[in-house]
């Protein structure tokens, strides 16, 4: 990790990172919560396209025990021909769907095989369809629950790493800057009562050496009367 400089430019960097990432989360956080919806609703899909093919399975069995029969020839009774997909874009993701699906149906003649061979290709039709749409729904789920961690892990890393750091960083630089001119007060005022001093010191040393030419001057004064004096 760089060492952080503690300076004004730093402080304003920090600041502006700050600013950015307080600006992008609330975005990141929405598509968070948009995320978390499509994927509930797609496994709500999902929990009911099995419950329909359960159920679908449970009305072959209750509606055609024949099935156990036989000599009976069900094959190629209904296959798939082709399944047409296309993109559809979900929060930012895009998931498949299904356009169409094409079936290839066997012949039924009513003479040859019995009524309920009808009623069986149907349902088998149907069964076929929701298996299709279960497996095109538990891609879609997986893309989502992906993008989902993604996106979490990256409103984790702005609200508990990024943004506690700049903050950190920020105080840091602040208390530095803080001390910093407190020393600068400090040393301004010391300086400022070191000149005061100096400057009534050489007042006073100024001061006395004028009382001494006075007192020099009024010596040789009173020296010179005396001398004409006597």
């Amino acid at each position: 990790m760089a060492r952080l400089l503690l300076s004004k430019s730093t402080l304003l960097k920090e600041k502006k990172r700050l600013e950015s990432f307080l600006r992008f989360l609330p975005s990141l956080e929405m598509k968070r919560q948009q995320l978390m919806v499509a994927v509930k609703k797609s496994q709500a899909r999902s929990d009911s396209l099995r419950q329909q093919a359960a159920a679908n399975e449970k009305i072959i069995s209750d509606e055609v025990p024949m099935l156990a029969i036989e000599g009976i020839d069900l094959q190629n009774l209904c296959q798939v021909k082709s399944v047409q997909q296309q993109r559809k874009n979900v929060v930012g993701v895009w998931l498949l769907d299904i356009r169409s699906i094409e079936f290839e149906l066997a012949e039924i003649s009513i003479l040859a095989k019995p009524h309920w061979v009808d009623f069986l290709q149907a349902k088998l039709k149907q069964d076929i369809e929701i298996s299709i749409m279960l497996d095109i729904e538990f891609f879609n789920l997986n893309r989502l629950k992906q993008e989902l961690k993604k996106v979490t892990q990256r409103v984790n890393l702005f609200d508990k790493v990024l943004i506690p750091e700049a903050r950190k960083n920020m105080r840091k630089i602040q208390l530095f800057l803080d001390d910093k001119d407190r020393e600068m007060v400090v040393t301004s005022k010391l300086s400022k009562t070191l000149r005061e001093k100096k400057r009534i010191k050489n007042q006073a040393l100024k001061i006395d050496g004028l009382a001494n030419d006075q007192v020099s001057k009024s010596e040789s004064s009173s020296n010179s009367n005396t001398t004409r004096f006597e």
